[in-house]
């Protein structure tokens, strides 16, 4: 079980890492690390989020495979929160580009750009639901 404390490390390890590749100008040569490092933040991101909001167990665990579609995403997240039906379709999007970035030749960088816009929308929705606690 991972603790919300090691969420928010994991999490911030990874936006780091990140901002790194960014900084350093290796979107296109790294794009594989970008496709892990951009959904596994998403999954800590609302993973996190669900137990702030006390909405799963402690024991809950989510997996990045969960987003592979629209419709196992919404059998996995079978609590109600608000916001959710506008969180779903961009989690679904960052599995999607995991998926493009991380295997096969490599693909164009606007597909790291994307997925990092991508988690960041995703860490904005979860900053502003729980900026209220």
């Amino acid at each position: 079980m991972t603790s919300p404390e090691e969420h928010k490390k994991n999490i911030r390890q990874f936006m780091e890492d990140i901002q790194e590749k960014i900084r350093s100008g290796l979107l296109a040569d790294r794009q594989k690390i970008i496709g892990f490092a951009t959904s596994e933040a998403a999954t800590n991101l609302v993973e996190y989020f669900l137990h702030k909001k006390n909405l799963v167990s402690s024991g809950f665990h989510l997996n990045h495979n969960y987003f592979s579609s629209s419709q196992r995403a919404q059998r996995m997240l079978d609590m109600e929160f608000m916001g959710k039906k506008g969180l779903i379709p961009l989690l679904v999007r960052q599995e999607e580009l995991r998926t493009i970035l991380c295997y096969g030749r490599e693909k164009e960088v606007e597909k790291a750009e994307e997925a990092i816009v991508t988690l960041q929308k995703i860490k904005k929705f979860v900053e502003l639901e729980l900026q209220e606690e």
